[in-house]
């Protein structure tokens, strides 16, 4: 294959590469040269569509590659997966790379594994990708245990490392950077794919134990005793939302009309039914940044999978293309569900300092379609943003009441580097230097709601957003009531059905039941008991953020 046919960006003009300042350059001899993957899930996911892919890349056209994967699996077992006990492991596992694939929130809670991993294997390069390494290029590079980093799209960059490793291809590892032996970095430029047909479906393999996917955590809901698999069926998003990391690799992309990458639908269509056959799957879940970014593809995507799949699935929508028929297509073709943000009931604050353009009337009535059709409903919101008021937030809890999703989420702002909203925040002296820990669902799980910016007295203070937070979660929890059900036949009104499975359900039996009868429209008064639950918050929602 000819990457400079297939990558949009390449590098081109720069300095001569100084090969014999490498540290790394062709130091792996061995016949199998063996590839560690890793990700940090402190939400229980184990899926990560990056590593499926690079994985897929390297297996077909490097057959002298061993491909391995160890997520930090915090939940499963915080000992197991301590620092010092997952060097071990990776010690244990004699790779010759390792590769993380890290998002800016999982950064700071990263860092001590890197360091216990170079303090046990100083001769094993470490490789830091994803969107932390693409938009955070200097703070990641300058860590002393990271040896390069993946700038852009990973796949002919991770084909390009492990031959430079080899010294079988002369130069740079192309698509990364490299920290060399007198500590100076050689940067090369991010690679941009935009022909998606070039490369092999992702691979789901890697992933796989010893009993297949039996015990593989890789779904945010669905039924129970089935396979919920995700997919995507492309890349990129056209909006350009403030708080997004979308946002600033659109901004960076070189050719514009490359950036929404689709694959063709029929061979989308027989990639899953490939996927279901061999799997044994019964739900897709399409993690598309937007499933509906190019309409053409989806008219003749939902035709072909009504016809030759037929397993309900959920997408990631707009309010803003969510109308009526548009939501009886998709729940003819099986739609479960969609999952849509609406990040701030305040019209004027989600315009101007989100990027989101949308009324609140639209908003209104894309819910109201999708209940028509028989879709389940889940919310976005994001709470705790800068320069957002007492107020902004309450106008998000009552939107949110009006509508009753069938999941209402929300989530604290957690500044992400390169994104116009983390520029508004620097700009205004909100953020915290010295605040490392920004999970999106711990809080919600400690029941505590701390702001992740400075506090602004005037607009919300810190007694203020937990009290309203909290009300949010009595909400969440008293509302909730996102269920599938088998008996449930595709295009029919999912919401009406007699529930079979609740292993979404975040309330008992009998709540679930007054809720099914309750009007949608009726709000939940904001000083609502929450309702226990069996296990916690965290068991419910662990894996709606991925790596």
């Amino acid at each position: 294959m000819n990457s400079k046919a297939d990558v949009i960006a390449l590098s081109t003009e720069r300095p001569a590469y100084p090969q014999a300042k490498s540290r790394w350059f062709g130091t792996v001899k061995k016949e199998k040269l063996r590839v560690l993957f890793s990700f940090y899930s402190p939400d229980g996911n184990e899926i990560a569509m990056p590593i499926a892919s690079m994985s897929a890349y390297l297996k077909r056209d490097f057959p002298w590659v061993e491909v391995l994967l160890e997520p930090v699996l915090i939940l499963r077992d915080a000992e197991k997966y301590s620092p010092e006990n997952y060097a071990k492991t990776v010690q244990s596992l004699q790779p010759d790379l390792i590769a993380f694939s890290i998002m800016s929130p999982h950064w700071y809670p990263m860092e001590p594994y890197f360091a216990e991993i170079k303090a046990l294997m100083p001769n094993l390069p470490l490789l830091i990708g994803g969107y932390q390494a693409m938009l955070s290029q200097e703070q990641t590079i300058s860590n002393p245990n990271v040896d390069y980093i993946c700038v852009g799209d990973g796949e002919y960059a991770i084909g390009n490392i492990v031959q430079h490793l080899r010294g079988s291809k002369d130069g740079p590892a192309d698509g990364m950077w490299e920290k060399l032996i007198d500590g100076s970095v050689y940067e090369t430029e991010p690679h941009q794919i935009g022909d998606l047909a070039a490369l092999p479906f992702p691979d789901y393999d890697v992933f796989a134990k010893a009993d297949g996917f039996r015990d593989v955590n890789s779904s945010i809901f669905g039924p129970k005793g089935k396979l919920v698999l995700p997919v995507m069926t492309g890349r990129g998003c056209p909006y350009r939302c403030t708080y997004c990391c979308n946002t600033p690799i659109l901004e960076g992309w070189k050719t514009k009309k490359e950036f929404l990458r689709k694959y063709d639908p029929v061979d989308m269509v027989n990639e899953l039914i490939r996927l279901r056959d061999k799997y044994d799957v019964g739900y897709f879940e399409f993690w598309d940044e937007l499933f509906l970014s190019n309409l053409k593809f989806v008219r003749a995507f939902f035709e072909i999978y009504k016809e030759k799949i037929r397993l309900p699935f959920s997408i990631n929508s707009r309010v803003e293309v969510m109308n009526e028929e548009f939501c009886r297509t998709a729940a003819e073709a099986g739609c479960h569900t969609i999952w849509f943000g609406i990040e701030s009931g305040d019209e004027e604050y989600r315009s101007k300092m989100l990027g989101r353009k949308m009324k609140n009337e639209q908003v209104i009535l894309a819910a109201e379609n999708c209940k028509k059709a028989g879709i389940n409903r889940l919310t976005f919101n994001i709470v705790g943003a800068p320069l957002e008021t007492a107020e902004n937030m309450r106008q998000t809890l009552r939107l949110n009441q009006l509508i009753a999703p069938e999941h209402f989420f929300f989530f604290p702002y957690i500044p992400l580097r390169g994104t116009p909203l983390y520029n508004i925040a620097k700009e205004n002296g909100l953020l915290l230097d010295n605040k490392k820990n920004m999970h999106y669902l711990s809080a919600a799980n400690d029941r505590q709601f701390t702001l992740n910016m400075k506090e602004r007295p005037d607009l919300l203070t810190q007694e203020e957003y937990n009290e309203i937070c909290m009300e949010m979660l009595a909400f969440q929890e008293k509302n909730n009531r996102l269920t599938y059900s088998d008996d449930v036949e595709l295009g029919t009104e999912v919401s009406t059905a007699t529930v079979a499975d609740k292993s979404f359900s975040l309330v008992t039996d009998e709540e679930q039941q007054a809720l099914a009868n309750q009007p949608e429209s009726t709000p939940v008064p904001p000083d609502a008991t929450p309702a226990k639950t069996k296990g916690g918050f965290m068991d419910g929602v662990r894996n709606l953020f991925r790596s």
